[in-house]
């Protein structure tokens, strides 16, 4: 049923907390290709306060920004050392330094402005890093250049079998020095997005299923000998649930090492239409491979031109409703949260050039979930009986005190209303609010009241029973 009125419509949900499913690893973002950059903006805003502190407080802080919970960090394959000489990565951000100055040596001064955000992340709380590459090690590929060849390297790993452990040695190397020093590495991804070609715009290496597995094996292999148990393989970062992808579930699920070795299958959600996701489930139960469960390691909306307002902030608050209800990601990441690019993939948009912030709705739309569906948190069933409306539901204990987190998105036009008493008695009510008018703004819930569903809004409804 449709929403289609002029007067408020009684939207009824029902919400079941005994009914539970997945437990959230946490809600984050991506530090590529802007913090190694942005990291170094010392200028002040008019609180006089440096611009990279603001762009921290509202990336990680859950009072006055999001609460990002989660935190990709991009070990570089050393494309920065050659600036403008890494000829088709005509970007600057990006480019990457590594921390390589010769085979096992390391300057652990590199990447400065990237680790100030590394260090910020860990400072406002955030409990879980991915540590993730684009491509290897610059010295160790093929071509020598941190992409392929376009008539060589298109269809081909650009990273030769003998250098395998070389590459594992070097991302391991980096990974263990971060945990020695207390960052919380809880995964390692040394591939991204195998299928695609990459042969120019960023770092970036292909490798074939079969090709994959081996190097897998290899990476593990290491992994062993080192009797790294602390950190977790984050595999495959295939680019989309289903299509390409599938050549790739086959030949990693029907590994049995690298299956029992995967807490989840990590996967980016770009592409990815409902029903994509809907034949990845029944592709998943077919093979009997239901029970691995899943993340969302990275998505943006694959969009040209830049969009500040609703648009895409639903867009966004829809396909977390779906990754998470019918998914049953365990956590859900996007991609790049600081952008300078005409495109709709910055949580953040910036200036560079005149060090400026600006702070798209969608900035919003993920805060919704982020800042109160806190790692630990349990989906419980909730439905909404008009399929305009979309729903989710969680719960988890903040303070000592259990609360109940229910995310509701209206993309239609019209007016809702729910009754605050179908959700039983609770001591404490706000309804955070996202619209063309409203940035997360509070606002509290009698218990006799009525929840008003704003058109075209993204709601979070916050209880304490």
């Amino acid at each position: 049923m449709k929403i289609h009125s002029e007067k408020p419509v009684r939207l009824v949900l029902k919400t079941d907390t005994s009914r539970k499913y997945q437990t959230i690893q946490g809600i984050g973002a991506s530090g590529a290709w802007w913090s190694q950059d942005v990291g170094g903006w010392r200028k002040l805003n008019h609180k006089g306060k440096e611009i990279r502190e603001e762009i921290a407080n509202l990336l990680f802080d859950r009072n006055h920004g999001i609460g990002l919970s989660t935190y990709r960090y991009n070990i570089g394959a050393g494309s920065a050392e050659k600036g403008a000489a890494s000829l088709e990565i005509t970007e600057p951000w990006r480019r990457t330094e590594s921390f390589e100055r010769e085979p096992g040596v390391y300057d652990w001064s590199k990447d400065e402005q990237a680790r100030w955000f590394l260090d910020k992340a860990r400072e406002y709380g955030v409990r879980y890093m991915t540590f993730f590459c684009n491509s290897p090690l610059e010295r160790l590929t093929i071509n020598g250049k941190a992409y392929g060849e376009k008539q060589k390297n298109g269809t081909t790993s650009n990273l030769s079998r003998e250098n395998y452990r070389a590459f594992a040695e070097y991302v391991l190397d980096v990974t263990e020095y971060f945990v020695e020093k207390g960052y919380p590495v809880k995964a390692v991804s040394p591939v991204n997005e195998p299928q695609w070609e990459w042969t120019g715009k960023q770092e970036g290496c292909h490798f074939e299923p079969e090709e994959l597995v081996d190097f897998y094996h290899v990476f593990l292999d290491v992994m062993e000998e080192r009797k790294i148990q602390s950190v977790k393989l984050s595999a495959p970062e295939l680019g989309e649930w289903g299509n390409t992808s599938y050549p790739y579930y086959e030949a990693i699920l029907g590994d049995k090492r690298l299956r029992e070795n995967l807490d989840s299958l990590d996967v980016h959600s770009y592409w990815s239409d409902e029903t994509a996701k809907e034949t990845f489930i029944s592709w998943m139960k077919e093979r009997k491979f239901q029970d691995m469960p899943v993340k969302t390691s990275e998505w943006c909306e694959m969009v040209q031109g830049r969009d500040y307002g609703m648009d895409s902030a639903l867009h966004l608050a829809l396909e977390m409703q779906q990754d998470f209800t019918r998914l049953n990601v365990l956590a859900w990441e996007y991609w790049i949260a600081v952008s300078c690019y005409q495109f709709r993939d910055g949580l953040l948009y910036v200036d560079p050039e005149e060090q400026r912030i600006e702070i798209p709705k969608r900035f919003w739309a993920m805060g919704h979930y982020s800042r109160f569906v806190r790692p630990g948190y349990r989906r419980v069933e909730c439905v909404c009986e008009h399929t305009a409306v979309r729903v989710a539901a969680f719960t988890g204990i903040e303070d000592g005190k259990e609360q109940l987190v229910v995310v509701v998105i209206n993309p239609d036009d019209v007016v809702g209303e729910i009754d605050a008493a179908s959700f039983g008695t609770f001591q404490q009510g706000v309804i955070y609010v996202t619209d063309e008018e409203r940035d997360l703004e509070p606002v509290h819930i009698e218990r006799d009241s009525k929840i008003v569903i704003y058109p075209k809004a993204i709601h979070t409804i916050l209880l304490i029973p």
